[in-house]
This record gives C-alpha cells, structure tokens and sequence, in this order.
C-alpha cells in the first residue's frame, strides 16, 4: 500500500496543476476538452455501465461506506492488543484512505472536473447569437442597413443589463406558459404518477431529452446512457438532493423519493451534467431549455413550473408588491403545486439538509463557483437572456 498512496499522493499534485492550469484557459477548456474529449470520456463510462438498470455509483458508496465499518471493527480488534498496536493500524488506516481520496479527486479532475472551468454559458450563447446574426447578415454584404442592425445588436448583447421590468416581464410570460401548459396536462390527463414505474417510463421517454435543442448544438452530442433511480432515495431526500451526477461511472442519478412537478426537469438536470456542463445554474437552465422543446406536455410543464419557482424567488427579493401583483394570475391549479411542492420539501428541511447544504457550498466553492450554492440563482439570468434574445 505504501506505493500506492506515494503515486497517489503525486497523482493529487498533478491533479492540482492541471486544476489550476485549466482555470486559466477556459478558451481551451471549452473547445478541446468539454466538447470533444470529454464527450467520448463520458460516453464510454455511460455505455459502460447501462448493462443493468441499477446505479453503480450508489453500489459503490455502499462499498466506500462498508470499507470504513470494516476499518472500524479491525481498529478495536486491534485495540485489544495494545495502544501501540491499535495507533500503528490508526496511522496506516488513515494514510490509506488520504491515498484512496487523492486517487478519487484525481480522476474527478480528469474525467469530469475540468468542466468547471469551461467558459461560461452566458458568453457561450452570447457568442453563437452574435455568429449566427454575423452569418445572417454575410448573406446581403451589400444591405448598409442590415450592418448597422448587426453592429447596433451586437453592442445591445454586450452591453445588456437586466432590470426589474425584465425581471417582471419574464415572470408574467412564465406564468402564462404555466397556466397553458398545466390545462393542457388536465386536459390530456397526463399527469405523472409519483411511482417507479412512471418514473422509469419517464426516464426512457427522455433518453434523447436533448435532440430537441438546437441551442449549442445540444442536440448533435449524440447517444449517452438512461438516468438511473438512486434505490435509497427516501435517505437522499434528508440531503435535498434530488439527483447526482457520478463522474466515475457516467450515470446522471435520480432521487425517485420528490414531487412529480419536478422530476423530468430533475432528469434532464442530471443529463446536463452528463454532456460536461458542471455548474448546477447552467445545468438548471439547460434541463429547462430541454423540457420546453420536450413533445411531451408533463415534461413541458415540469420546466416551465422550476423556471417558475426560480423567478418568483428572485422577483420576491428585488420587487415584492410586482409580485405579490402578478402572483394573482397563477391559476389555482399551478398555486397547488407550488404548495405542495413546498410542502413536500419541509418535511425533510433540518439538520440533515444544513449539514448537506454546507457541504455542497464547500464542494461548489472548491470548483471555481465562487458563490457557493448562491449561484443556483444564476438560473435567472440566463432565463432572462433566452427571453430576452428568443422569447420577447
């Protein structure tokens, strides 16, 4: 074991340079490493582990779980023969698992963490609506009119600062997109039962939720994996976490065990994650984006209903009589949702969920999201981008 924890010990240095070289050059990142090593890496792994319908990376924390019960009971057996014996165990149990840790992180470095510090999805799509308006416009070099359109345009894009107005805005075309969709659910009687059944017949009917997402070229990132249900999912839910993404195994992993309201959106999440995009506000905009180009008018609904939450959150802080005023349009079939998935989520509010809570904004932290969990708000503003640049 002592070689293993000194190249593992070197492995976790390398892991640090190539951390911190990657942080500064996300151009690089974005262009070589997430959209073309990356997707075949985490392709492979998905492929690799579809054989069969249960998680492996929830095996494999029973596993790490095991290893440390196993450790446990070896301790006081040892303990039984002596202080010397029980500290020297003590020392190499511990040097171990410091080894097994660093071996981890490296290969969440090279496998999937990079991704943090690709260029941001703002610029990104910044970038492409610029290119495809340059594009549009090379077709009439000879049209002054539509250059001074594209250079007026383009500075617009840059130099675009969202206020309350669009804040409002945004919020009102939400909740009439809520109101439609949640009577064309009634009206189709296609409501998601909250069972596995249903929710494994979900996760089939979104294996290619991204084919209908043009933006980014999402939908030409070709073939990966089912999502997979977390088996424990009940325990999860003390966590608020309704899904990982495992990074060793390429499997986007759903909690079963929260509202149905939010479980395809939850879905695509996950999968968002699966196609290399790591921070959790660009995963959240990036399921939304695929739950409305979704055929399905549940799924439709699910992501209009997050978009929803995320924007009433935001418009409650900055403008609260605008929203309380343009709260009154939501259709009481909506406000029942919105009250039971609130009421749901209590239930499992305390200190199980701070401590995870804590824990992730550590985790996110680390990985260059400067605001911790704060930067789930971030959602917002690329909601108010896509309304601003696709919707208005």
């Amino acid at each position: 074991m002592r070689k293993f924890r000194i190249s593992a010990y070197i492995l976790f240095i390398i892991s640090l340079f190539i951390k911190y070289i990657s942080s500064k050059y996300s151009y690089i990142v974005e262009n070589y490493y997430s959209k073309n090593i990356d997707i075949y890496i985490v392709k492979f792994l998905s492929k690799l582990n579809s054989t069969f319908s249960f998680s492996y990376f929830e095996i494999l924390i029973y596993i790490f779980v095991l290893s440390i019960i196993i450790s446990i009971i070896y301790l006081i057996s040892k303990g039984f023969k002596g202080k010397k014996a029980f500290f020297s165990s003590l020392k190499n149990i511990i040097l171990n698992y410091i080894g097994v840790l660093c071996f981890i992180y490296f290969l969440f470095i090279i496998l999937w963490g990079i991704n943090y510090n690709r260029e941001s999805l703002i610029e990104s799509i910044k970038d492409e609506y610029k290119a495809n308006i340059t594009q549009n416009i090379s077709k009439k070099e000879d049209d002054v009119e539509s250059k001074n359109y594209k250079q007026t345009y383009i500075k617009d894009i840059d130099n675009k600062k969202f206020e309350k107005v669009d804040l409002k805005n945004l919020y009102e075309y939400l909740i009439k997109e809520c109101n439609k969709t949640k009577k064309e659910v009634n009206t189709s009687n296609s409501d998601m039962k909250n069972d596995i059944k249903s929710i494994k017949d979900m996760i089939s009917k979104l294996e290619n939720g991204y084919d209908n997402v043009k933006l980014l070229n999402l939908n030409n990132l070709g073939n990966y994996s089912k999502a997979k249900i977390i088996l424990n999912s009940k325990l999860l839910s003390y966590t608020n976490i309704t899904g990982i993404y495992s990074p060793f195994t390429g499997e986007a992993n759903i909690n079963t065990n929260q509202p149905s309201t939010s479980i395809p959106f939850t879905i695509l999440h996950e999968m968002a994650h699966q196609r290399g995009y790591a921070n959790e506000s660009e995963a959240n905009f990036l399921a939304y984006l695929a739950c409305i180009n979704n055929k399905d008018i549940y799924v439709k609904y699910s992501g209009y209903f997050m978009a929803l939450k995320y924007t009433a959150s935001a418009l409650s802080k900055v403008d609260y009589e605008s929203f309380k005023e343009l709260t009154e349009n939501i259709d009481d079939d909506v406000l029942k949702d919105l009250r039971d998935y609130s009421k749901f989520w209590e239930k499992y509010e305390g200190k199980t969920s701070q401590v995870s809570d804590n824990m992730n904004n550590v985790y996110l932290k680390s990985n260059k999201v400067k605001e911790g969990t704060k930067s789930y708000g971030k959602v917002v503003d690329l909601l108010l981008l896509y309304y601003y640049l696709y919707e208005k």
